[in-house]
């Protein structure tokens, strides 16, 4: 997920993890890639444009100890996870002005690439999140 997210050029990008040494080791990884920096949540500083939760904290009702002004005017808040209702994350960042997004259209465009590359022919994902969506 690093490499297309640098690939786009960002100003920045700042990842968070508890254990502060492992952000910092992975934003070194990437480094010769853009503008990467890594630390603990107590490092965060916004606002941001665009917040991925990449925790499984979400699933637990769970929310990692983020600051109130995470998000810019505008800003996006995307969890990977998804269920039949936000997140705490999103519900968290849609209380602050973010635009929030779930992970149920990534799980479903991975889907549609597998079937491309197996049958050569790309599926029309909108009827299958649709109908996942209904069904959570």
């Amino acid at each position: 997920m690093l490499e297309p997210l640098l690939e786009a050029a960002p100003a920045n990008l700042f990842i968070a993890n508890r254990t502060a040494a492992k952000a910092e080791a992975l934003a070194a990884d990437f480094a010769d890639l853009g503008e990467v920096a890594g630390g603990g949540f107590d490092a965060v500083r916004g606002p941001f444009d665009l917040v991925i939760n990449g925790t499984s904290a979400s699933l637990a009702g769970d929310l990692p100890p983020l600051p109130d002004d995470l998000f810019a005017e505008g800003g996006v808040a995307y969890d990977m996870m998804y269920g039949s209702e936000p997140t705490v994350f999103l519900r968290w960042a849609g209380e602050r002005g973010a635009r929030t997004i779930d992970g149920l259209g990534m799980l479903v465009g991975q889907a549609a690439e597998s079937f491309r590359l197996w049958r050569g022919k790309h599926p029309d994902v909108a009827p299958v999140l649709d109908m996942l969506r209904r069904s959570l």
